[in-house]
């Protein structure tokens, strides 16, 4: 999925002037970036930052968790300094931003510029619990579909006295219950 650097900006823009943050500098590093779009041009939004090569996660003040932290090839820093000399040195390289903050999921520019992460696929997580209840699920449902078919067609054929068809349809939806 392409996210447009218009569309990233006007996010970030709205979540420095709503959020909250508990150190300045982040408001600092957000404003970095909003000025420079050469380097939005390789910021995704993302989930699991931490799972990226090069991540990084702002937290709303509300939230108890760091401020800001930056993950590379599995280290942390929480630097302030070092993590915007990374961002400013290292532009061209992607950069995956995760948001964390109250409300994030009924945001709906925070979800419209929202990526799946290449590092952390959503769809790799699902369990095969769940994976297998939506199997269950869908073949009822296939079945029940099936089901009601052949009662219409049992109404047509009785409609017109198709006794042969009748007997068939009848028969194979005894096979089915």
């Amino acid at each position: 999925m392409f996210v447009n650097v218009a569309d990233k900006k006007e996010f970030l823009v709205w979540l420095v002037n709503n959020i909250s943050f508990s150190q300045r500098e982040v408001l600092w590093i957000l404003n970095y970036l909003i000025n420079h779009e050469a380097i939005l041009n390789n910021v995704h939004f993302i989930e699991q930052a931490d799972k990226a090569v090069r991540g990084l996660k702002v937290t709303a003040r509300e939230l108890d968790d760091e401020p800001i932290q930056l993950f590379l090839s599995g280290k942390e820093f929480n630097d302030t300094d070092q993590i915007f000399h990374e961002i400013r040195m290292n532009w061209k390289e992607a950069l995956y931003i995760e948001c964390i903050f109250d409300g994030s999921w009924q945001n709906s520019q925070y979800l419209s510029i929202l990526e799946d992460n290449p590092y952390a696929r959503w769809n790799e997580q699902v369990s095969d619990d769940v994976i297998e209840s939506i199997n269950d699920f869908f073949a009822h449902e296939e079945k029940q579909a099936k089901i009601d078919l052949l009662y219409s067609q049992i109404d047509l054929a009785l409609e017109d006295n198709n006794y042969e068809a009748f007997l068939e349809l009848t028969d194979e939806l005894n096979r089915l219950k």
